[in-house]
């Protein structure tokens, strides 16, 4: 739940008093309460965050956002471009419940062609009638094979860091900000 006020009183937390709206949603397999994630490999190469052992799902105006929108849609961004079926299908029926909720509509392609939610349902209706059991199967056999691949919009993020450091330089924190 997210209050600026609560019963007339102004809620004390910084983040609460923010007018951008920010969502952020994983679904952690490695402590979830499904067994079978506990026996599958996760890791792919060095890199601790080239895995699909969670897939955080955040809304347009999070940090990690190229700043497009400005409020005017609602995004939602994954890490990786390939994500297992499980994360997939969570993803669609968030993307579902979030555009019902404000009556809107959802699109795939960057702003080219947007479908209504029954149009969205009848696109994905394969992977949005299997059951969570089923998706885990599916996404246990893919992570034997899948790599990870990175969303585009990361490379882009980077970039901007190292260009606003190159400019501005590093931050110097005071021992009391540590």
């Amino acid at each position: 739940m997210w209050f600026k006020e609560r019963k007339g009183v102004k809620v004390g937390f910084s983040y609460a008093l923010d007018d951008d709206f920010y969502l952020s949603l994983t679904l952690d397999k490695f402590s979830s309460n499904d067994e079978r994630w506990g026996m599958a490999d996760f890791k792919i190469g060095n890199d601790s965050w080239a895995a699909f052992k969670r897939e955080n799902l955040n809304f347009e105006d999070s940090y990690e956002s190229d700043g497009r929108e400005k409020g005017d849609y609602l995004r939602i961004i994954t890490t990786h471009k390939a994500i297992l079926t499980v994360d997939k299908r969570d993803m669609y029926i968030m993307a579902i419940e979030v555009a019902t909720a404000i009556d809107g509509q959802i699109i795939e392609d960057d702003k080219e062609t947007w479908l209504s939610i029954e149009e969205f349902k009848a696109k994905h209706a394969d992977l949005l009638h299997l059951t969570y059991d089923e998706a885990v199967d599916i996404s246990l056999e893919e992570l034997e094979v899948m790599e990870a691949v990175d969303e585009p919009l990361w490379d882009e993020l980077h970039k901007g860091w190292e260009e606003y450091i190159a400019i501005h330089g590093e931050r110097v924190y005071d021992d009391e900000d540590e």
